[in-house]
């Protein structure tokens, strides 16, 4: 660098999306949401093979940002206490001539899931040229799908009435003042009723949660949309807390079902493990574990079940009332036994074991 000259600027600030590795080798895919463009790099260990120095770099990287990584107790890094951070600020450093001539966000616009879900992509790879890494285009395939496809044995969304199916483009996602990218993983969303049909009206937004759902999701995706048009049926009273389906966001051109739309419980991501531990005291505690006693039971009292009850699967709202959420099916071992996954008494086993949680807590 001639004198004088001042350093390049940094990236621009970007958003992580998924990291995808494997336990076989030590390749690995980072995934990059700059603004409203997505960046696929898919670094590859041969890359940095002729360069020992960023070769170890790279795999000590890729050590510390493994989520099994536990390092000795007298170990001193000098990377920041989170790796993953580190890893993607060294890989993404050569990437900023690349990332700045990304068009800024439009202020003003409505921004959609279609937007987050499927927005414009480049792949990437970096190589080794002399001491330093470089990005180099390449595309190892083509993306991952996104959502659920389905079994054929499972009715169509749209033959099912008690359904709403909505389009990526339907859904809105409002991006504050200091946004920095299109969220990689949207959660506080909007619809409005009559999207589908434009004679509808436009009508007023309703504030929803997206559940996204992946490819993998297939069982969950089906357990979940049974139960919840079982809910429906059932009629439940407002005062059965549960998290209700306000409709399925479908992509008409794959026919996936990218995720769901579930009525918004403002509690700031406080799940009842968080909520018992904030030394609010016994009587909130007495009061949550009677709510989801009562949910459980009026459940149960329509053949309806929770499926994999743990404190992490309820969330506390800012009036401190406790709200049962995901009904996907499955279990989690110290909560619920294997054998009684998806039953009732796997539900009254959670509860159990949920109700001396929040009693253990009120001795400490």
């Amino acid at each position: 660098m001639a004198p004088n000259t001042p350093p390049p600027p940094p990236p621009p600030p970007y958003e992580i999306g998924a990291t995808w590795s494997s336990s076989l080798t030590t390749d690995v895919q980072l995934n990059v949401r700059v603004r409203a463009h997505h960046f696929r790099i898919t670094l590859l260990t041969a890359h940095f093979s002729s360069h020992p120095a960023i070769l170890q770099s790279y795999l000590r990287h890729v050590e510390l940002s493994d989520p099994e990584y536990i390092p000795p107790p007298s170990e001193e890094d000098d990377f920041p206490s989170d790796p993953l951070d580190a890893f993607y600020d060294w890989a993404v450093a050569p990437f900023t001539s690349l990332f700045h001539a990304i068009p800024p966000l439009e202020k003003g616009r409505t921004y959609t899931l279609r937007d987050c879900l499927f927005p414009p992509e480049s792949a990437y790879t970096l190589r080794v040229e002399g001491d330093e890494v470089v990005p180099a285009p390449y595309d190892a395939g083509g993306s991952r799908p996104v959502g659920v496809l389905l079994p054929a044995s499972s009715p169509p969304l749209r033959d099912m009435s008690t359904v709403r199916v909505y389009r990526p483009e339907d859904v809105r996602v409002r991006l504050g003042e200091d946004a920095v990218a299109v969220p990689t993983y949207p959660r506080k969303v909007y619809v409005k009723p009559g999207c589908e049909d434009e004679s509808e009206g436009e009508g007023e937004e309703v504030l929803c949660f997206f559940k996204q759902m992946l490819a993998g999701d297939v069982s969950t995706t089906v357990t979940e949309l049974a139960t919840y048009a079982k809910m429906r049926a059932a009629g439940l009273g407002d005062d059965v807390r549960v998290s209700r389906l306000v409709g399925v966001v479908e992509d008409e051109g794959t026919g996936r079902v990218v995720g769901l739309l579930l009525g918004y419980v403002e509690c700031g991501n406080r799940t009842l493990v968080c909520a018992a531990s904030d030394g609010k005291g016994g009587a909130l505690r007495e009061k949550w574990a009677g709510q989801v006693r009562r949910s459980v039971e009026e459940l149960h009292a329509r053949g309806i079940v929770w499926g994999d009850a743990k404190p992490e699967n309820v969330l506390v709202d800012e009036n401190d009332d406790a709200w049962l959420i995901d009904f996907g099916g499955g279990y989690t071992s110290g909560w619920v036994d294997k054998e009684l996954v998806n039953t009732q008494e796997g539900d009254l086993q959670g509860l159990q074991r949920i109700e001396e949680f929040l009693t253990g807590l009120s001795k400490e």
